[in-house]
């Protein structure tokens, strides 16, 4: 199994009601995406000096699902709207063991 994690840094003018909008989207994602296991998102509570403001945790089979996943035209809609107001983006896709 793949595990992706993006979290992100917007523009002040990202709205709060936008955001929402935005995470409601990739919410969801699993039912439009059927490479995607599981996805998560939601907000920091922390917001220390490291904290990003959101984060995307989405599970996929393998490479292959996670690639469609990236070119699929559900996701391509919600970094239509991101795209414009983030400030960063950091990502990690890494192997997870199969449960026993």
């Amino acid at each position: 199994m793949i595990r992706h994690v993006a979290v992100f840094r917007f523009v002040p003018e990202f709205s709060a009601e936008e955001r929402e909008h935005w995470m409601s989207l990739l919410r969801a994602l699993p039912e439009q995406i059927p490479q995607l296991r599981s996805l998560s998102v939601g907000a920091d509570v922390l917001g220390g000096p490291a904290s990003h403001e959101l984060a995307v945790v989405a599970d996929f089979d393998d490479l292959d699902a996670l690639a469609a996943y990236a070119r699929h035209p559900a996701h391509e809609e919600v970094l239509r709207i991101s795209a414009p107001v983030m400030l960063s983006l950091a990502t990690v896709d890494f192997e997870m063991p199969e449960a026993p």
